[in-house]
């Protein structure tokens, strides 16, 4: 079924049939949203199976990788990110400290996750008809998954470093394994320096809490004020036809 006979580009076919195009990513969801949009704006009625079960898990999937693959990235670049903006590493090697310097830590902290919310929020002028917004829907689905994941990785990860692989016990008996090939005052340095940043786990997990907070609501604000301007402009259509 399409909308014009012969017309290939704007082909619809049931998500999750057998003989359907498994959709890989985020582009692939996209131009299956346009084509549910193309057909429903023109006031086409698209049977309800057109998205199939099978297609439904399949576009969440999408949703789900990438905001999954962006959240681990985040996890493990968080709490240097967070340590530039408390002053205890540095960013550029120096331990003077400037605005640029939190600021460029705080934007590369947050592009990871508002960059992956923003291309999402993109397909919000197609959050219009029934299938339109079904697809879309399954797609948040998924990136909410894997953000709720997100937190409860970090958590579990950042409390566990804070309080059994960074223990004080524990840290200096693996750095006494060094001694004597590197002095007991360059150990004392990087034990007290271990200890110093420490604290930046718990912040961390904080952080991450908020971010991805961030990465879900920021699409959802988009959606719905993207397909309110674009339902407008299908009634202004209608009226000067």
């Amino acid at each position: 079924m399409s909308q014009k006979d012969g017309d290939k580009s704007n082909d619809i076919t049931p998500i999750g049939l057998g003989g359907s195009i498994r959709p890989k990513s985020f582009i692939d969801v996209v131009s299956i949203v346009q084509n549910y949009f193309l057909a429903e704006k023109h006031g086409n009625d698209l049977p309800e199976n057109l998205l199939t079960l099978k297609g439904k898990i399949v576009i969440s999937e999408v949703g789900f990788k990438g905001a999954f693959i962006s959240g681990l990235v985040s996890i493990l670049l968080t709490p240097f990110f967070v340590g530039v903006i408390e002053r205890y590493i540095p960013i550029f090697g120096s331990y003077e400290f400037t605005l640029f310097d939190q600021a460029f830590a705080v934007a590369l902290t947050l592009s990871f996750a508002m960059g992956y919310s923003l291309i999402l929020a993109s397909i919000g002028r197609y959050y219009i008809g029934k299938l339109s917004k079904r697809a879309i829907n399954w797609l948040m689905a998924g990136l909410t998954v894997a953000g709720v994941l997100k937190i409860i990785i970090a958590f579990v990860f950042y409390n566990t470093l804070y309080a059994s692989v960074l223990d004080q016990g524990r840290v200096a008996r693996f750095l006494l394994w060094f001694y004597p090939q590197v002095s007991y005052q360059a150990l004392n340095k990087i034990y007290r320096f271990v200890m110093g940043v420490k604290p930046v786990l718990l912040t961390s997990a904080s952080f991450v809490v908020l971010t991805t907070f961030l990465m879900i609501t920021i699409p959802w604000l988009f959606i719905f004020t993207a397909s309110r301007k674009t339902r407008r402009m299908i009634e202004r259509e209608r009226i000067w036809r």
